[in-house]
């Protein structure tokens, strides 16, 4: 099964656990959302405009174009939570990238909050399949392990 990991991150911590998980799964591309805007360096300021993109339905210019789906049979798509969910940027790569047909499995990074309302608003955004988050707090191979293998759930 051909893997696409694609991950942003603005810390360096998410690209740290997609690089991790791309260690376990044989033959898995990286792919780094990246976006035309400097986000502050303050962890609270980059929380407090990731809101306002939010609320106001703001979605963050793509620097680089995402590579095709096409040859890929699953995309991990991972985030660092922001006030409980993706960030937008999360949202403009799948605007822009068509995962039809696709298995998606998302994961976030987080030290106290789960992917739950992440992976409602990447599933409203998605045409993929979409399965159950995961939380990932290091790379733990079983537990990416029986991610990977549990049954997805509607989308």
């Amino acid at each position: 099964m051909k893997t696409l990991i694609v991950y942003f991150s603005k810390s360096g911590r998410t690209r740290k656990a997609a690089e991790e998980i791309a260690s376990l799964l044989e033959g898995a591309d990286l792919f780094e959302i990246k976006v035309d805007k400097t986000y502050p360096p303050s962890y609270f300021k980059t929380l407090f405009e990731g809101r306002r993109e939010f609320k106001s339905g703001e979605r963050p210019r793509l620097a680089v174009m995402p590579p095709d789906p096409a040859p890929y049979d699953r995309v991990l798509l991972g985030w660092p939570v922001w006030f409980g969910t993706c960030p937008m940027a999360v949202i403009s790569f799948l605007e822009a990238c068509d995962l039809s047909g696709k298995e998606v499995y998302p994961f976030c990074t987080s030290s106290m909050t789960g992917p739950e309302r992440g992976v409602r608003d990447i599933a409203a955004a998605c045409r993929g399949h979409v399965h159950k988050g995961l939380r990932v707090r290091r790379a733990d191979a079983e537990r990416i392990a029986a991610w990977l293998d549990a049954p997805a759930e509607a989308s």
